[in-house]
């Protein structure tokens, strides 16, 4: 079986519709329609989807892969109640519809209904056009590559509102600032759209989906242009035409999944006089291995260090035992698998040699972790872990609670069937899935503050790592070979 990975969930909505793109790098169901959080194209309004070449049913295979899709979830869910759901009488009630199905579009969304059934994260189909994507598959290393203008938002107060905008970026060249409100793509009115989810959603869903909608309306081709409409700071509308350059990043393909852009970046600040060192990446993937290596030996000398993973969507769980290696000098678990048959203990695994192949312990200054909403699944089990462990300070707002690990299985109709394969608890049994992981010091922030300058999570990250005493050692029962 491939390594688990931890990609984003299913979000039960379904009043948005973005298409499938070969853009697409991070999955997000909505069920019964699917939302890209990087599409090729600016989001449109809700149109009819178009017309899939005519085809004979029986090429789509509708109740071979139905009930593969079935036997595999009834073979490797870890709950034999599923969550609640009577598994059989599901296939009862959905085997003769999939039968019906005269294309891929209605057997997808059978399939989707049956997995939207279980309420649980990391259930989803992946079109095999979006799956088979292969990076730099055409002329160009390039040609995968996405297009953006720079700027990141996330959903407040009932907004849209810019959070960060790169330096020298399209959207900084334009005069894009924080704290501004976007609330339209072209000639889609992002507002609008947002005000049709339902009231009683989990706020942290809306923000899922609130994101996933600006991102598929900003993302594009590098080298073309896409039209946003602002409101500013002094509440004027501003409408904005911006080409867009390409993501930073490098793009890898894992498993059966689309291609992803892995970008890791650090720095040093200065607060209070102590030397603190910030990470940000925005993905668990094995490329950005060697480049978090290089970034501690580099930070290894400052007086403590923030990892900002607000907006890491997750990625491979295995990662979170490395990670946790530079910051832990004990092979302690960083959490628990529980599949079926077994529980299986994550080892944290203590880097004692750095990228030169010198000898050096594991940083053992204050660590503060950086999360939002939109921290999800690996990002939540390695924050969650070592808090548990008390090793890192948590800062920000309540993580996503999709944290399942799941894997990628190819379907007899050539879609994918991504699927969680067990639950995942902290080092003390807490549970992450719905949850989420609460931080030590939730901080608000708003607009006002953007307006300011401020980087609020950030802000009170950096003012606790200058503050702070050095940690006590973890301890716990070792784990040996």
């Amino acid at each position: 079986m491939q390594q688990p990975s931890l990609l984003p969930q299913t979000v039960p909505v379904s009043c948005l519709s973005i298409r499938w793109s070969r853009a697409t790098a991070l999955l997000l169901a909505i069920v019964p329609l699917v939302v890209s959080c990087r599409a090729a194209s600016p989001a449109a309004a809700p149109t009819p989807a178009p017309a899939e070449p005519p085809r004979e049913a029986s090429a789509i295979l509708p109740l071979p892969t139905f009930d593969s899709a079935w036997t595999i979830i009834a073979r490797t869910h870890w709950d034999t109640t599923y969550n609640g759901v009577n598994w059989t009488a599901l296939r009862d009630s959905l085997r003769p519809r999939a039968a019906a199905a005269q294309s891929q579009r209605e057997l997808r969304d059978i399939l989707q209904q049956m997995l939207g059934s279980l309420k649980q994260s990391h259930f989803s189909i992946i079109p095999q056009e979006v799956s088979d994507v292969a990076v730099g598959s055409s002329s160009s290393p390039e040609s995968s590559r996405e297009g953006q203008i720079g700027l990141t938002t996330r959903w407040l107060d009932n907004e849209v509102v810019v959070t960060q905008v790169a330096k020298g970026s399209p959207a900084a060249l334009a005069g894009v600032r924080p704290g501004w409100l976007l609330r339209q793509v072209g000639d889609d009115s992002i507002t609008k759209r947002l005000r049709t989810l339902p009231d009683d959603l989990d706020p942290r869903r809306a923000s899922l989906a609130a994101y996933s909608l600006s991102e598929g309306g900003l993302r594009g081709a590098p080298g073309s242009s896409v039209s946003a409409t602002f409101v500013d700071e002094r509440n004027a509308e501003r409408v904005l035409t911006m080409e867009r350059s390409a993501t930073p990043g490098t793009s890898v393909k894992y498993g059966n999944l689309p291609p992803q852009l892995a970008h890791l970046e650090w720095e040093r600040r200065v607060v209070s006089g102590k030397r603190i060192g910030v990470i940000r990446f925005n993905i668990w993937l094995p490329v950005l291995a060697r480049a978090f290596d290089v970034a501690i030996d580099s930070l290894r000398d400052s007086d403590a260090i923030v990892l900002d993973i607000r907006g890491n969507f997750g990625g491979v769980i295995g990662m979170a035992m490395g990670f946790a290696g530079h910051f832990v000098d004990t092979a302690i678990p960083v959490g628990i698998m529980k599949t079926r048959a077994q529980d299986l203990k994550f080892a944290i695994n203590p880097r004692r040699v750095n990228t030169a192949d010198e000898r050096v312990t594991p940083f053992d200054g204050p660590l503060a972790i950086v999360v939002d909403e939109l921290s999800i699944s690996t990002s939540e089990l390695f924050a969650g872990g070592l808090q548990s462990l008390a090793r890192a300070q948590i800062v920000g707002s309540r993580t996503a609670g999709q944290a399942l690990p799941a894997v990628a299985e190819r379907l007899p109709n050539g879609d994918i069937l991504y699927h969680a394969i067990a639950n995942f608890l902290s080092p003390s049994g807490g549970r992450m899935e719905g949850d989420g992981v609460t931080p030590d010091y939730p901080v608000v922030t708003d607009r006002r503050a953007l307006l300011g300058g401020a980087d609020p999570a950030l802000d009170a990250a950096l003012t606790w790592a200058s503050t702070a005493p050095k940690p006590p050692r973890v301890t716990g029962a070792r784990i040996t070979p």
